[in-house]
C-alpha cells in the first residue's frame, strides 16, 4: 500500500513537472519566434529608412538622368517615366516606384531564378558612392565608332575601372553606361551597345543615345564637345521575392554590375506610399500616392513604408491573423522624410 501511494504521488509530481516544462518550452518557442520576426521587421525598416534619407546626396545640379526605357522597365519599374515625347528613353528619378507587382513576374538576372512576390511593391533610389573619386574626362576624349563609345580617361585613373561595372556619365545631365572593355595602355574605356555583358541594355550609340546628348558629340565627327565626369551613382533597390525574402539590390558597385543581399525573411507584404509637395486644385496637399509620375519625380518629400512579416512557426492558433498555420502576422509602418532631395533643384523655379 505504501509503495502504491508513493507511485501515485510520484506520477502526479512528474506529470505536473512535465506539464510545467512543456508550457515553458512552448512559451520560450513562441517568444523566440515573435522576437525573431520583430527583429527582422525592425532591421528591414532601419535599412530602408537609412537609404531613403541619403537619396540624392551629392547630386545637386544634375538636370536629369536619362537611360534607355528598356533598362528602366526591366530593372526598376513597370511604369517608366518617359523622357518627354521620347518613347525609347526614360528618366530615372531620385526615387522610382513600382506598385503592386502582378503574379509570375521574374526578378531580372536573379540566380537562381525567382519571381517577385505577388502584390508587393518595389522601390529604387539614387545614392552617390562617395568612396569613388569622380574621374574628369576632357572635351574631345569621347568618341563613337559603330556600336562602341570610347572614353579616354587620365592615365592615373584607368586602373579604377573593371569590365562589367556601371557608372554615370555626368555633365549638366547624366546617363549610365556599363564598361565593356578596358584598354590600359591606351587609357580607354569602351562601352559597347549590344555587348553580351551589357545585360542592362544601357549602352547606346548614335544621335539619339543619351551619352550623345550628355557629352554633346559633334554630329559629323562624333567627338565630344563637352567635358564630363565619370561618377559612381548607385541605384539601391528593395523588393520581395515569392519565397518571402526581402532583397536589397545595389547597381553600381565595385567589380560587378550589381549585387543582391537578403535583408529579412518571412516577409508577406511590402508597400510604399509617397507624399509630395504638390497641391490639388483647392490648394491642399494631395493624399499620398502609390506611383510616382513625371510631375512627382522631384516633388517627393516623405515616403511611407509598410512591411508585414510572419513568425516561422505557430505562436497562437486562436488569436493570430493566420489561424490555419498558427503563425503570427506582424505589420509596421514608418514615415521617412527624404532630406537630400537635390536632384533637379538647380533647374527648379
Amino acid at each position: 500500500m505504501e509503495l502504491l501511494v508513493s507511485l501515485v504521488t510520484m506520477t502526479v509530481v512528474v506529470g505536473a513537472s512535465l506539464a510545467l516544462i512543456g508550457s515553458s518550452v512552448k512559451f520560450a518557442n513562441s517568444t523566440y519566434n515573435m522576437t525573431d520576426a520583430e527583429q527582422g521587421l525592425r532591421t528591414a525598416h532601419e535599412m530602408i529608412n537609412r537609404d531613403l534619407v541619403t537619396a540624392g546626396d551629392g547630386m545637386k545640379g544634375i538636370g536629369k538622368i536619362t537611360t534607355p526605357v528598356a533598362f528602366v522597365q526591366n530593372f526598376l519599374t513597370r511604369t517608366p517615366v518617359l523622357n518627354g515625347s521620347d518613347t525609347t528613353h526614360g528618366d530615372v528619378g531620385l526615387v522610382t516606384s513600382d506598385d503592386n507587382i502582378p503574379a509570375n513576374i521574374a526578378v531580372p538576372q536573379a540566380s537562381p531564378g525567382v519571381n517577385f512576390q505577388t502584390g508587393s511593391d518595389r522601390i529604387s533610389m539614387l545614392v552617390k558612392d562617395t568612396t569613388f573619386p569622380d574621374v574628369s574626362v576632357a572635351a574631345a576624349k569621347i568618341t563613337q565608332v559603330g556600336s562602341n563609345t570610347n572614353i579616354v580617361v587620365p592615365s592615373g585613373d584607368i586602373n579604377k575601372f573593371k569590365v562589367g561595372e556601371i557608372y554615370a556619365i555626368v555633365s549638366q545631365d547624366a546617363t549610365f553606361g556599363v564598361v565593356s572593355a578596358v584598354n590600359a595602355p591606351a587609357f580607354t574605356l569602351t562601352l559597347t551597345s549590344g555587348d553580351p555583358g551589357d545585360v542592362y541594355s544601357i549602352n547606346q550609340t548614335g544621335t539619339t543615345s543619351p551619352i550623345y546628348a550628355v557629352a554633346q558629340l559633334n554630329p559629323t565627327t562624333l567627338i565630344s564637345a563637352q567635358a564630363v565626369a565619370i561618377v559612381r551613382l548607385q541605384i539601391i533597390q528593395y523588393y520581395v521575392e515569392a519565397g518571402g525574402l526581402l532583397h536589397r539590390r545595389v547597381f553600381g558597385i565595385k567589380g560587378a554590375g550589381f549585387a543582391d543581399s537578403i535583408v529579412a525573411e518571412h516577409v508577406t507584404n511590402l508597400q510604399f506610399r509617397y507624399m509630395t509637395n504638390i497641391s490639388d486644385a483647392n490648394g491642399f496637399v494631395k493624399q499620398p500616392i502609390r506611383v510616382i509620375t513625371s510631375a512627382e519625380q522631384t516633388a517627393v518629400r516623405e515616403i511611407e513604408t509598410s512591411i508585414s512579416v510572419e513568425t516561422v512557426r505557430a505562436v497562437n492558433a486562436t488569436t493570430n491573423g493566420n489561424a490555419n498555420t498558427g503563425r503570427q502576422l506582424i505589420s509596421q509602418t514608418t514615415a521617412t522624410t527624404v532630406r537630400n532631395l537635390q536632384f533637379r533643384q538647380a533647374l527648379s523655379p
